[in-house]
């Protein structure tokens, strides 16, 4: 198995950061719990927390079925020839 860093994916790291926030986000959002797998954790767990503003915080119904595991999969970005 390799391992490849971020970077290497043509990611920088306050993008993943942010990319990894959107995820939790969103998975919070819809009610989707993560598994013992990722967390450690005894059971499904909800990742993240989501803390009202100033006004109500209105969020969608969750999803009435479980979905499937979300599974994001990057690939290498090669340079062009002038470097980006």
């Amino acid at each position: 198995m390799s391992v490849l860093t971020s970077a290497a994916l043509g990611v920088s790291g306050r993008t993943k950061e942010a990319l990894e926030h959107t995820v939790l986000g969103f998975r919070a959002s819809d009610g989707a719990a993560a598994t013992p797998r990722v967390t450690g954790a005894r059971h499904p767990v909800l990742l993240g927390s989501i803390v009202p503003g100033a006004g109500p915080l209105r969020l969608p119904e969750p999803a009435r079925l479980p979905r499937d595991p979300l599974v994001l999969r990057l690939t290498p970005v090669q340079a062009g020839r002038d470097g980006r």
